[in-house]
């Protein structure tokens, strides 16, 4: 007999969730090709360039600006870049982190326990392993070359090579597109990454899945290459530079650098463009997911309020939602709706509800 879902609330004034993929920071690397071991840390460097006011209403319109900024490029004796990091999946969606509701929190537990009873965390796991086999997290840099492969290396020795440039940045993948796109591996393998993300995300032992990651492009010496750029509050500025780059420090060759690198907010931020459900018509690609499906780069908000489409809104009928995830035979049979709310778990975050709002379903 299906139990009842007429008294449920996804509704509370505190909940939170555990990021349930969580990544390191990644660092650049110059290789090359006649001697693959060779790996060489990219260093941030300084540089002096002077430009013009060209902004709207510029004070001195056409004037010389000099300025300082930070900068990164492949190093003589190398053609190529190497971008590594490591990715843990884990079990942290399953139920809140805190909670203030033990009835809330069931309802949690119960619509997770249903989405994973219909499959929906393997739909999840192709979503966020396109985005890895595709080279998204690359960023600027993966329109710096012509020439690129992504590896991933799974505990237990299991590697797999994928050609990005098979793979759409704007149409999902299927298992099958990752399989043409292989270079490195087999479909068998290929199936057990999959099925070893799933796991991590949805195991009730509270075991992690890892993979390592490693982007390689072949790039010309001195070409530049784009790591993250840092967003500094104005008292902590250096007012020498104008643009900052991520880093970190290592030590290399006999002394101490700084390390060009990718935040990991940013590669996450990649992984995350799987909302491919928002049903926007003005931007039909994927967008990361968070719960207004908020676009960065155009500062549209695809679900905002008025939408009905946020977070917020498809957890208010709770009911619904759940009764839908507990019919469902087979993962495409789960709503975008289910998908799109099971994916912000995943991201982690404070949900918690309004006091008025919480009061309101106490």
């Amino acid at each position: 007999m299906a139990k009842s879902t007429a008294a449920l609330s996804l509704e509370t004034g505190m909940l939170a969730f555990a990021r349930s993929i969580q990544i390191t920071e990644g660092l650049f690397y110059a290789t090359s090709s006649p001697r693959p071991e060779l790996q060489t840390p990219i260093e941030i460097l300084e540089k002096g360039v002077r430009g013009q006011s060209s902004e709207d209403k510029a004070r001195n319109p056409g004037s010389s600006n000099p300025q300082s900024v930070e900068y990164a490029i492949v190093p003589q004796g190398h053609d190529g870049v190497r971008l590594a990091f490591s990715i843990r999946f884990m079990p942290l969606a399953l139920h809140p982190h805190a909670c203030n509701n033990t009835d809330v929190g069931a309802a949690y537990e119960r619509l997770a326990a249903a989405y994973r009873q219909a499959g929906g965390f393997r739909t999840l796991a192709l979503l966020y392993l396109w985005n890895i086999a595709n080279a998204r997290f690359a960023w600027r840099n993966r329109f710096q070359s012509d020439l690129m492969t992504v590896a991933l290396e799974m505990r237990g020795g299991g590697r797999l090579t994928f050609n990005p440039f098979l793979l759409s940045l704007d149409q999902p993948a299927t298992r099958d597109d990752l399989v043409a796109a292989l270079v490195e591996g087999t479909p068998a393998a290929l199936d057990e990454l999959i099925e070893g993300i799933v796991h991590g995300l949805s195991n009730d032992k509270h075991e992690a899945f890892a993979v390592k990651v490693g982007w390689s492009a072949v790039m010309e010496p001195g070409q530049e290459v784009f790591p993250s750029q840092e967003y500094v509050r104005e008292e902590k500025a250096d007012e020498r530079l104008s643009r900052v780059f991520a880093k970190l420090p290592t030590f290399h060759a006999g002394r101490d650098i700084m390390q060009a690198s990718m935040h990991s907010q940013k590669i996450g931020a990649a992984l995350r463009h799987i909302d491919i459900w928002h049903g926007s018509e003005i931007h039909e690609a994927p967008i990361a997911v968070n719960p207004y499906g908020g676009v960065q780069e155009t500062s549209a908000v695809l679900r905002d309020p008025k939408s009905k489409r946020s977070f917020y809104d498809l957890r208010a009928k709770a009911a619904d939602l759940i009764a839908g995830i507990e019919a469902a035979g087979t993962p495409e049979e789960i709503s975008g709706d289910a998908h799109f709310v099971m994916a912000n778990l995943i991201r982690g975050g404070v949900f918690g509800a309004s006091s008025k709002k919480a009061e309101a379903n106490g």
